[in-house]
């Protein structure tokens, strides 16, 4: 990889704390080297808001040979507990998220902007919105926050961000094309999710079995009608399940888990639904 160039208490972040406080958020951007026209789209977005960024190449998964497959990719951890192989544009996918959580580790960048190509910024401000974000999650508090349109979220966990965002635990959120970590939570998948088995957007897994994934309702960024088109989307394009019925772990652990959820946590939740924006050229939730 190359770089080109459970739930809290209602509380309010207060907002001259965060900008004024030096919060070290930087922003990537995973791209395609041929994908220059929708790097130059969201580079103009983000400049716009004077927020520096740095594109990482992303791994085109096609590409890699049979050699680099069999070093980065577990088929039979996939195949054991999600019932099916990653496609390789959802390995290389996989493998461009993770090198950011490396180089967060590596570099120790306390928390970090993640944007897919394809992204579009909705509000202007941004800056503030992730100021305020930085100032909530340390860190060392393992936490994912999701910037983009997430369907269905818990309403009993609302944390008053500001006059306008609310942050809440995401219920079965998709999709990796823009989202806030921080270094805990990016330490915890480099120990865990290599080789690769999980596409890089199973968030309902990573809130399992890692740490909380959060959704920030309204949602300040969405995807560009260039996300249509192939490119990290069409990478990451899903792969039937096997559906060989001989896989009786993973059925036996489905089940079980289905029931756990039902009995213990279920109740206790509070679906609420939220909007796509009209701008938001948002394939599939």
């Amino acid at each position: 990889m190359h770089i080109m160039a459970y739930s809290k208490p209602l509380i309010a972040v207060d907002l001259a704390l965060a900008l004024n406080t030096k919060t070290d958020i930087q922003t990537f951007i995973i791209s395609l080297p041929k994908d220059a026209h929708r790097r130059e789209q969201l580079g103009k977005q983000l400049q716009g808001l004077a927020m520096p960024y740095s594109v990482i190449q992303a791994v085109h998964g096609k590409s890699l040979s049979s050699e680099e497959l069999d070093a980065s990719y577990d088929r039979d951890k996939a195949i054991a507990l999600f019932n099916r192989e990653l496609s390789k544009g959802e390995i290389g996918c996989a493998l461009s998220h993770l090198s950011i959580y490396r180089k967060m580790v590596e570099e120790d960048i306390p928390c970090a902007l993640i944007l897919e190509d394809d992204a579009k910024i909705f509000e202007e401000d941004l800056p503030a919105t992730l100021a305020k974000l930085a100032q909530l999650y340390a860190a060392c508090e393992p936490v994912a926050v999701l910037l983009n349109h997430v369907m269905r979220y818990d309403g009993s966990t609302k944390v008053q961000l500001d006059e306008r965002h609310c942050v809440y635990e995401a219920y079965r959120g998709v999709n990796a094309h823009a989202y806030f970590i921080t270094k805990a939570a990016a330490e915890i998948l480099v120990r865990n999710l290599y080789p690769v088995y999980v596409v890089a957007d199973k968030w309902e897994y990573f809130q399992e079995q890692y740490f909380p994934v959060k959704a920030l309702v309204p949602y300040p960024i969405g995807l560009a009608p260039e996300c249509l088109s192939s490119s990290i989307d069409a990478m990451g394009k899903r792969v039937k399940k096997i559906g060989n019925g001989r896989n009786y772990r993973y059925y036996l652990r489905k089940y079980l888990n289905q029931l756990r959820f039902l009995i213990t946590a279920r109740p206790f939740i509070r679906l609420e639904y939220q909007r796509v924006r009209e701008l938001d050229s948002q394939p599939f939730q």
